[in-house]
């Protein structure tokens, strides 16, 4: 009984500390992201603002889909063996961030420019959605300052 509670407690330790290894926050904001995208995606039957809406739930989609594209490329580039490694291939992930830290901004402007919506819900929900896109601008910022780091180490070897 002893040894399968040990074994059980044992896979419980590895699964959190893998788990807890591929947590970053661009994955919290991504799931923030796409859980008011789905928010949205309800509120489009009844909205008075379809339009607003629309492009509100596209842009989401897009952040998303530009964040699982990252997430993908960290992965292939996390095969890679360290010696193997070198500048273009991280100096490709910076472009990617910028891209989608420009395009986000792109989307955070357009929302600002909106000055009227026909529902409440609407305008909470262009609120949130500016909240997170913001959100998701600084912690790609972060992330920036990461693999800076890591292709001026590779430039320096």
């Amino acid at each position: 009984m002893k040894k399968v509670f040990l074994l059980v407690l044992g896979f419980v330790l590895v699964f959190a500390l893998a788990a807890q290894a591929l947590e970053t926050t661009l994955i919290d904001t991504r799931n923030e992201i796409f859980q008011n995208a789905q928010e949205m995606k309800s509120y489009f039957a009844t909205t008075r603002d379809p339009v607003l809406l629309n492009n509100m739930w596209d842009s989401s989609i897009m952040a998303i889909s530009q964040l699982d594209a990252y997430f993908t490329m960290l992965a292939i580039f996390n095969t890679i063996k360290k010696e193997e490694t070198d500048t273009v291939a991280v100096g490709y992930l910076v472009k990617w961030l910028n891209q989608v830290k420009d395009s986000t901004a792109m989307e955070v402007k357009s929302l600002d420019a909106v000055t009227k919506t026909s529902d409440a819900r609407s305008k909470a929900l262009m609120a949130k959605s500016k909240t997170l896109f913001n959100n998701l601008i600084a912690r790609i910022g972060k992330e920036l300052e990461t693999v800076n780091q890591y292709q001026q180490t590779l430039k320096k070897q």
